[in-house]
């Protein structure tokens, strides 16, 4: 069970466990950013809860009217859709902070068309649901 967007940003979901007592998915993340000459990659995973999930791929319905996020059980990996300035905007970010402190970030925002947001929505309403 696999999502593959390949742009304004190449990502990739891929379903590594699964927790039937909580309605849960591990997934494995993989970023690919590549803009102004320079390249952000990232790899890591993340566990996502199944309503969480739901919900999101409901909201992705109405963009234009509501912002829809989709976001880790640890808030880790964040996921957005929404409308800014009159335009439709994909959002992704992943923030982390250790025990020392210390605090990564990657943050990606772009524009996105009704084609590029079309094709998105069909990754994720076609995804195939195991709970």
């Amino acid at each position: 069970m696999v999502i593959n967007i390949e742009k304004p940003l190449r990502l990739c979901l891929d379903v590594v466990e699964t927790e039937e007592h909580i309605p849960s998915m591990e997934m494995q993340i993989a970023v690919d950013v590549q803009q102004f000459g320079h390249e952000l990659a990232y790899k890591g995973s993340a566990w996502f809860d199944c309503a969480t999930w739901d919900a999101f791929v409901q909201g992705l319905a109405a963009p234009d009217t509501t912002e829809v996020s989709l976001v880790d059980m640890d808030e880790h990996f964040t996921l957005t859709f929404g409308v800014v300035n009159g335009s439709l905007e994909l959002a992704w970010e992943m923030k982390k902070r250790d025990t020392s402190g210390a605090v990564t970030t990657a943050t990606f925002r772009s524009p996105i068309d009704a084609d590029t947001f079309a094709h998105v929505t069909l990754q994720f309403k076609e995804f195939e649901r195991w709970w």
